[in-house]
């Protein structure tokens, strides 16, 4: 999360490194799996879902036919379901841990150097003044000062780091149920069902974030070389870009009176 570099020649400057994209990436395809997997694990309400992960019974084996012509509801056929459903989260889960491994490695040797740390202080009047810059950036679509990441987006962070540990350790903790108690059990599955929810709706919030048209800049280097152009960072992160040149971040004149990518794609749109 250090690993930035900008000098006064450079056009662009790294945002994301090719480790963060990629674990970012691969956790996408995790989270789906574990959302189609995990629902009729959590609810009866999903239940058309444990019966769709039973189909495999039905293709594979005829000491299963009678489960084939049973009907969507039967309690069996469900049951079956849920059981491969179960596998494919358990399969899931290991391979997080094996991505999840070297990439926590990684950023635990920079701990002091996130970027999602306060830029100045825990204090409450910076955590408003915070909240503030949200709404300039957001509904007034002006330029408030922020580091590379604003609170909404570092609270979103500390939240799925919590959530995500949460979850997997619970989820651990339930594969090898019998080794605790009957109390213990009953813990981990209300903190591991919490903790998907959690992770859930805050996904939803990323994902609609991430689309607004002020934030394009940062989604295509997620999803492409992790580059932003300088003026980006200068007119939308100026903590950071003061930090990356220890120049001024200021804006002319000219500049605030320039429209933002945002403005103009909302104006056209």
């Amino acid at each position: 999360m250090n690993n930035n570099q900008a000098s006064n020649h450079q056009e662009t400057v790294i945002a994301f490194t090719r480790l963060q994209r990629s674990f970012h990436n691969h956790l996408l395809h995790f989270m789906a799996f574990f959302i189609i997997t995990g629902l009729p694990l959590l609810s009866t309400s999903f239940s058309f879902l444990g019966s769709f992960f039973a189909i495999p019974y039905d293709f594979l084996g005829s000491v299963y036919t009678d489960l084939s012509t049973s009907g969507l509801t039967d309690n069996e056929r469900l049951a079956a379901g849920l059981q491969v459903a179960r596998i494919i989260h358990r399969i899931t889960a290991l391979l997080f841990l094996i991505t999840a491994i070297r990439f926590v490695a990684v950023h635990l040797v920079h701990i002091q150097n996130w970027a999602i740390w306060p830029e100045n202080s825990w204090s409450p009047v910076a955590f408003f003044d915070g909240i503030k810059g949200l709404w300039v950036n957001y509904i007034s679509l002006g330029h408030a000062r922020f580091g590379k990441f604003n609170v909404g987006q570092k609270l979103f962070a500390w939240t799925m780091i919590v959530a995500i540990t949460a979850i997997t350790v619970s989820g651990f903790a339930l594969m090898f149920r019998d080794l605790f108690s009957q109390g213990t059990q009953e813990f981990c599955r209300f903190v591991h069902a919490a903790s998907f929810v959690v992770i859930g709706v805050f996904l939803i919030v990323h994902l609609y974030l991430s689309l607004l048209p002020m934030n394009r800049q940062a989604l295509n280097a997620m999803f492409g070389d992790g580059r932003l152009p300088i003026d980006y960072v200068k007119s939308h992160h100026q903590i950071w870009y003061e930090k990356l040149t220890g120049k001024s971040a200021e804006l002319t004149t000219t500049e605030k009176e320039e429209p933002s990518v945002a403005e103009e794609e909302l104006t056209t749109s």
